[in-house]
């Protein structure tokens, strides 16, 4: 929770670290756009580290007064289940490789992201850098499946082998080498398009929004993870809901599913050599059984693997397993803190005089990263993305947005509400495992 404090910083504030942000654009093309990684530069040198050193340092010298809040605090104590996961497994310290990228990857972005979007503008430029990223990966996705051999400009190729079978996946490089997490990343952005479409003054931006929207659709197909079809699905609905209500939304998603049905008709099959849905079912099975085994601190991020032959796909049952129940109910209290920031914005009608535009453009703001966080939240049922850093960059969107609008209205996130989020988060934690006993007995 932010303190009184520095909830009355004066408008100056927004012009801290001017040099930092810029760092921090950079750190966010390089993250995404991986163009260190493509072979005509090829450059050994670790740029992406150096640049968030660079950046982190300049936000130690230059951001005043620092700002913290109660995700930064949730964050911390996943760290601490980690460790204590560590411990329990009797590894002790004798690995902390996977920690230290915990604090890399995802603690100090968080909280360079959360300070340092202090206006809309700024937050603007980073979506902006977001779908452009989406899109270079979009035209790499296209440039492999033109390709003979399926091989794209960045060298990386379609073909996957999984189980004995080949199937044909799009894929980028780095971090996004991964069909389901290119998939993910395109589906997030397209709220961030729409947004662009809605928001945008030029008749041209609002015309490479709309062709944004189509070409993220089309990498999602080429990407060929189902989950990431599942979460395109839920995004497109909620922006139905956004735009035409509850009743118009359910009614054009009624006459869509024969499309729908169509389209998932030539989507990447299921084969018996491919992960089949009872492949999935085993691995949740595992889950519950490691969480049985040891159900306070789990087995260790990132170590499913090492007690099952299969990753969970579906980053709940990962979470449960590998950090038990107190690493879930952190990791659960951190999103719906994000989804409760979201939702307070969007109701608030109370704003200081002369500060009317400013919340309508933060609330419109905050409908497209709802959006963004929703088809994160139904693709993860599906695969196992429980530390991809781009979900952390938006939840920290959201931080900071909530963080500027309630310098021009009264927000309240005090103990009673957090005490709520922690029950929420325990109640999610008991209706994951009744949703996976039910499907085991099916």
């Amino acid at each position: 929770m932010v303190n009184n404090k520095s909830m009355q910083m004066n408008s100056n504030s927004a012009n801290h670290a001017s040099f930092g942000f810029f760092l921090l654009a950079i750190y966010t093309f390089l993250l995404l756009a991986r163009p260190h990684e493509w072979p005509l530069f090829d450059i050994e040198f670790p740029l992406l580290r150096t640049f968030l050193i660079l950046t982190f340092f300049s936000y130690l010298v230059s951001f005043r007064p620092k700002i913290w809040n109660v995700q930064c605090t949730l964050l911390i104590l996943l760290l601490f289940s980690m460790l204590l996961s560590e411990i329990r497994a009797f590894r002790y310290f004798s690995d902390l490789s996977k920690l230290i990228e915990w604090i890399n990857a995802n603690i100090i972005p968080f909280i360079l992201y959360f300070s340092l979007l202090s206006t809309i503008k700024r937050q603007n430029v980073i979506f902006f850098i977001f779908l452009s990223s989406s899109l270079i990966m979009v035209q790499h996705a296209y440039s492999q499946m033109q390709s003979p051999t399926g091989q794209g400009w960045a060298e990386s190729v379609v073909y996957r082998y999984d189980g004995g079978g080949e199937s044909v996946q799009a894929r980028f490089v780095g971090s996004f080498n991964d069909p389901n997490d290119m998939g993910m990343f395109l589906v997030m952005n397209i709220p961030v398009a729409v947004y662009f479409l809605l928001t945008g003054k030029g008749l041209l931006t609002k015309a490479g929004a709309l062709a944004s929207v189509l070409m993220l659709c089309m990498g999602v197909y080429w990407s060929g993870s189902r989950g990431s079809l599942l979460g395109l699905l839920s995004v497109f609905f909620c922006l139905f809901y956004i735009k035409f209500g509850k009743v118009k939304a359910i009614i054009l998603a009624s006459i869509s599913i024969p499309g729908v049905l169509v389209a998932m008709g030539t989507f990447r099959k299921i084969s018996k050599d491919d992960e089949s849905a009872s492949q999935r079912l085993t691995a949740w099975y595992e889950g519950i059984q490691m969480l049985k085994h040891r159900p306070l601190f789990g087995f260790g991020k990132e170590r499913f693997l090492e007690y099952h032959s299969k990753v969970a796909h579906n980053t709940y049952v990962t979470v449960m397993a590998e950090l038990g129940i107190f690493g879930y109910v952190m990791w659960a209290m951190f999103m719906i803190t994000a989804l409760y920031m979201l939702l307070s914005v969007m109701k608030c009608n109370d704003v200081s005089p002369g500060h009317e535009e400013a919340l309508k453009k933060e609330q419109v703001l905050s409908q497209y990263l709802l959006v963004a966080l929703i088809g994160y939240a139904v693709t993860a049922f599906f695969i196992s993305r429980s530390y991809i850093m781009v979900v952390y960059i938006f939840v920290a969107m959201t931080a900071a947005m909530y963080y500027r609008v309630g310098k021009i209205t009264p927000l309240s996130l005090n103990g009673g509400i957090i005490r709520k989020i922690g029950g929420l988060a325990v109640i999610s934690l008991g209706a994951l495992y009744l949703v996976i006993r039910i499907l085991l007995s099916l």
